[in-house]
């Protein structure tokens, strides 16, 4: 089942990283706030999934009607991090998403799913800035 970014709630443990949008999360408070994208939210879909099929050992799991799971094993140990994703709409030509990427295992992740969050939103924006 997808994260419902309204409801979540972040554990205690470092090794996750939340960004969204301001105010769509009423139980969290987000590591970054998720950026505006001058293009209609099913083009940012397509140039995330887009991004995510080029990362390495990175799965699609489960997909809802405004968002996916992705899992990525790590290289070494093969462990997996979960990413939920969800598109928000903001009008006919603007959109936004939110992200969480967590570790399934252990309590540190020693940055990596901060890491993760930051170059795929990089990807993205170049690519969106090229399409």
């Amino acid at each position: 089942m997808l994260v419902e970014f309204e409801t979540l709630k972040l554990s205690w443990k470092p090794n996750q990283y939340l960004m969204a949008p301001a105010n769509v999360c009423r139980n969290a408070k987000p590591h970054a706030e998720s950026p505006v994208f001058d293009v209609p939210v099913q083009t940012l879909h397509d140039a995330f999934l887009a991004v995510v099929r080029r990362q390495p050992r990175t799965e699609l799991v489960e997909e809802g009607p405004d968002g996916e799971r992705f899992v990525q094993r790590s290289r070494v140990f093969r462990f997996p991090d979960t990413v939920d994703v969800k598109y928000l709409a903001i009008g006919d030509n603007q959109s936004t998403m939110g992200i969480y990427s967590r570790a399934k295992y252990g309590v540190r992740d020693f940055g990596v799913n901060e890491a993760r969050v930051r170059i795929w939103m990089l990807e993205l924006e170049n690519d969106l800035k090229t399409a």
